[in-house]
């Protein structure tokens, strides 16, 4: 019995280490020029923690998508890849928080923006920038820098 709850509030405290480790992501509360109305939307816990923020494009969602890209830089993690095909922008980074890989998730395009910070089950460091689509130089700069 003992051993059961040991075992049982050692997953509890992980469950919420995953999610307290993406809310603590300053990306969260970072002003993006062009974004707007930021709420979160869903918070997953468990092992496969997640948290999903999702924005208002105000002006051009393509300057909207560089602002985005910059500041995924600023705040400190390593795009992966940009994909810039159909009706919006996507941007892949991970970064090393507390320990833990996150994998981040983030767009914007017609209908809005968004994050997506999840625990990464690969558990792998980011790997070499590509670039998918048709991307505008402003966004491979920002990607790149």
């Amino acid at each position: 019995m003992l051993v059961a709850l040991a075992m049982m509030l050692a997953a509890c405290a992980g469950n919420n280490a995953g999610l307290d480790t993406l809310e603590a992501d300053p990306l969260l509360q970072a002003d993006v020029e062009g974004l707007s109305a930021g709420r979160i939307t869903n918070r997953t816990a468990g092992e496969r923690a997640t948290i999903t923020k999702l924005y208002e494009v105000s002006g051009s969602w393509e300057a909207a998508s560089v602002a985005l890209a910059d500041a995924v830089q600023a705040h400190g993690w390593t795009i992966e890849s940009i994909n810039c095909v159909g009706t919006g922008n996507d941007v892949i980074a991970k970064r090393q928080i507390a320990g833990t890989w996150v994998l981040l998730e983030s767009g914007a395009g017609t209908r809005g923006a968004g994050l997506i910070l999840s625990i990464d089950q690969t558990k792998r460091p980011p790997a070499p920038s590509t670039v998918i689509g048709s991307c505008q130089p402003a966004l491979i700069d920002a990607a790149q820098s």
